[in-house]
């Protein structure tokens, strides 16, 4: 079979790192020439949608309460109207909830159903994990986005055969580094937007990060970090200015903006909010920064690398697969150790700019959207149980 139909099964919509890797293979399928179809779980509206129907995927709201409601007659009834409307050749469920409907919808249709695992020790804790170990005979397979992941999976029943690691991956066309011209005038207009009426006069080093304002990424830290170098000199390089920024939107904000204020900082941090333009800004910074308590392979790192920017992350999920060589990690909530790993980085301007080339090349290598792209398709032909295209 030359051409797959993917019924894709999401918990949510939101604008993370999961619902995002669904967005991006639903763009590549398309590419690849295969159709894609997206059935989303969540009652509200929450940020993906429009860009799900600007690309054309066909867009499916399964709207659920609870899991309880999965036999009532209106959800049976509508299941089969979406999967025999669409006539998918495998379902592929992304997160919990997800994963549950739609191994509901391939017993009432008889199509193979696949799950992606984002993340270890997150969304499997609890009754979840007992929930996901009575579905896993269900499933034809289990992509995760890296071994942590992967070993989680197996250690919830899946054999394996049925698991691979296949780690998120990015468009480096797509996030990709500016000529050096470009560059210092989006960054002097960035800066002009983030710090109105700084008047800064001397060198800037603009160490940036990106992702919701939600608990596990712990922003805090990086705002603990933030002032730790801004009130010693001695962690700085002389005669430069350190700005602090943060992309994104959520639960956090009010709490990150209190602490901005209660350490002083508030003048040298922006919170701009959720930007769509993230490839234009990535270039940009100096220093990419990601403190996250838990992680699979977060995108916003692999974007912030691609655009060949030097990258600080702490050593969790399959960061450290990442990074290694082409980055520098930092242990989870040791604020000392991202402050002496992240001083380093701005004090020397040649290891940041090696940093941020090992970065670009890493990612041409290993996390190239169309390496992905294919290894994704290779699960669905062994699922279906045919032959590579020739």
């Amino acid at each position: 079979m030359d051409h797959y139909r993917i019924l894709f099964f999401t918990s949510s919509l939101k604008t993370g790192g999961a619902e995002h890797h669904l967005l991006n293979l639903c763009r590549w399928l398309r590419s690849a020439g295969h159709e894609s179809a997206v059935c989303s779980l969540s009652r509200v509206e929450e940020g993906i949608e429009t860009l799900l129907v600007n690309d054309s995927v066909q867009l499916f709201r399964l709207p659920l309460r609870s899991l309880r409601s999965l036999p009532s007659p209106r959800v049976v009834s509508a299941v089969r109207r979406i999967v025999r409307g669409f006539q998918p050749d495998i379902l592929h469920a992304h997160l919990f909830h997800a994963e549950v409907a739609a191994v509901f919808a391939s017993a009432l249709a008889r199509v193979p159903v696949v799950a992606t695992r984002h993340s270890a020790g997150l969304e499997f804790r609890g009754w979840r994990g007992w929930a996901a170990r009575a579905l896993e005979p269900r499933f034809a397979a289990c992509i995760a986005v890296s071994r942590e992941a992967a070993a989680e999976a197996s250690a919830m029943g899946y054999c394996r055969d049925k698991v691979v690691v296949i780690p998120n991956a990015v468009d480096p066309e797509r996030f990709r580094p500016v000529e050096e011209r470009s560059r210092e005038k989006g960054r002097s207009a960035l800066v002009a937007e983030l710090f109105p009426g700084g008047g800064l006069m001397r060198p800037l080093i603009l160490i940036g990060s990106a992702g919701g304002l939600k608990p596990v990424k712990d922003f805090p830290l990086m705002l603990r970090v933030a002032s730790m170098l801004l009130s010693d000199a001695a962690r700085r390089p002389s005669g430069a200015e350190l700005r602090f920024v943060i992309f994104g939107e959520g639960e956090e904000r009010k709490n990150l903006e209190i602490l901005s204020r209660d350490l002083g900082i508030d003048a040298f941090v922006s919170l701009p909010g959720k930007r769509d333009n993230l490839e234009a800004l990535y270039p940009l910074l100096d220093v990419f920064l990601l403190p996250s308590l838990t992680e699979g392979v977060p995108l916003a790192l692999l974007e912030a690398m691609s655009s060949g920017v030097a990258c600080l992350a702490s050593d969790v999920g399959g960061v450290g697969e990442v990074l290694a060589g082409a980055g520098v990690l930092a242990r989870s909530k040791d604020e000392n150790s991202f402050a002496e790993a992240l001083q380093r980085i701005v004090i020397n301007s040649d290891e940041r700019k090696e940093l941020g080339r090992r970065a670009r090349v890493r990612v041409l290598e290993r996390y190239n959207i169309d390496i992905w792209g294919e290894k994704t398709l290779a699960v669905y032909r062994s699922v279906l149980g045919e032959m590579p295209r020739t």
